[in-house]
């Protein structure tokens, strides 16, 4: 008599979008029908600190309920500009009201830790258009760019004048609303989720400055001031999971990745040389934003770039690419120029996995050095294992 065979091992990774879809969408299992999930946008109504400062570090923690998907911070404060100098938006503006974002999950694993420039463009590139932006000026049913007050920064502050500013912040724990890879079910009651947001120390610079990472520069030596500092934060998380037996159904796989937002900066540039980045091990890479700061001079197209490349560990270039070619790749994303001195590679079709592609890495080759500041920052956006990303090399973090 033939030994009875075994059942046949279910599939993780369709067990695994079973569950994202019946969270997503609802559906039927047996004779049990599960409506979606319900999605959430709830105010957390932070303590701030005493009097906050550029330079402050703003402490929040996320509330546990539910798989969480992100946060939107939102930041109006008064900038008043010096006795006797006007003070002027730089090249990247508001996107520099926050120098650095930092999120420990419940396992206290560091998933972010970068800069307001890169989230910035991370949600520009997500929604394919600049991020909280409105387009149409005028039509005849009324609609257009008539709320000015989402994301607002003036061009300029005259001397003594104050005005108001207002920024918008996407802290994303998943890529999109479909994509559940890296949410965090937050259902517990034994850990905390802690993100910390820094007010950007040197928000205001003189003329003199580099402010490729400020917000405003001065045209004398007195600098702004920041004041009146109000902030909203938004927790969006989906809620009312599908349930048996009291036991949520979750995507086994998406919350045990991790998405993961890094910035790091390099050493000194060599004109007309390779400088090299590495992406890191057990990594798999959606994205990587880089903005080259010439010693405080931002070019656009690429002008003091001689080509970047996207380089495998056998020297074949995947991608080799001159200014203008790399500004075409960016406004096939977003439909606009990213801004001065920035540039943006997708990979979002066909991800760069480091377990299956080796050592790569991102090959800037620039055409001049102006001088000892100059630096090349970038962004780091990938997925990663829990617990293999631990095991892998870190990206240096850089102060950009």
């Amino acid at each position: 008599m033939a030994s009875p065979q075994p059942a046949p091992r279910a599939n993780p990774m369709a067990q695994n979008m079973a569950a994202r879809s019946l969270i997503l969408r609802g559906g039927q299992i047996g004779d049990m029908y599960f409506p979606p999930a319900i999605d959430v946008w709830q105010p957390q109504n932070p303590v701030l600190p005493s009097s906050p400062a550029p330079g402050s570090v703003l402490t929040f923690y996320v509330r546990n309920v539910g798989l969480v998907k992100r946060l939107v911070c939102r930041f109006k404060a008064t900038v008043t500009a010096g006795a006797t100098s006007q003070q002027n938006l730089t090249a990247w503006g508001l996107a520099n009201f926050i120098s650095n974002v930092t999120f420990f999950d419940l396992g206290n694993n560091q998933r972010i830790n970068t800069t307001g420039w890169h989230l910035t463009a991370i949600a520009s590139a997500k929604r394919r258009r600049v991020f909280a932006a409105a387009y149409t000026s005028d039509t005849p049913l009324g609609y257009g760019n008539i709320n000015n007050r989402i994301m607002y920064a003036p061009s300029s502050i005259a001397a003594t004048v104050a005005s108001e500013i207002d920024f918008q912040l996407e802290i994303p724990f998943v890529k999109n609303d479909v994509d559940l890879r890296g949410a965090v079910y937050a259902d517990v009651t034994q850990a905390t989720m802690q993100v910390q947001i820094t007010l950007n120390p040197n928000m205001f610079v003189t003329s003199t400055a580099d402010a490729t990472l400020a917000m405003y520069q001065s045209a004398g030596t007195d600098l702004a001031t920041l004041s009146n500092l109000q902030v909203q934060l938004y927790q969006n998380y989906l809620d009312q999971l599908p349930r048996i037996r009291g036991v949520p159904i979750l995507p086994e796989l998406d919350v045990g990745t991790a998405y993961l937002l890094n910035n790091s900066a390099s050493g000194l540039p060599v004109a007309n040389q390779d400088n090299g980045a590495a992406f890191i091990n057990a990594r798999t890479y959606e994205s990587v934003t880089f903005a080259y700061d010439n010693n405080g001079t931002l070019n656009i197209n690429g002008t003091d770039l001689n080509y970047v490349q996207l380089q495998s560990a056998n020297f074949t270039n995947i991608y080799n690419l001159d200014g203008k070619m790399l500004g075409l790749m960016c406004r096939n994303v977003i439909m606009d120029d990213f801004p001065m001195g920035m540039y943006y590679l997708d990979f979002r079709h066909r991800p760069i996995d480091t377990n299956q592609y080796g050592n790569m890495q991102l090959v800037i080759n620039p055409s001049s050095v102006g001088g000892s500041g100059a630096v090349i920052l970038y962004g780091w956006e990938a997925y990663g294992v829990i617990g293999l990303v631990n095991q892998g090399g870190s990206i240096p973090m850089g102060g950009g």
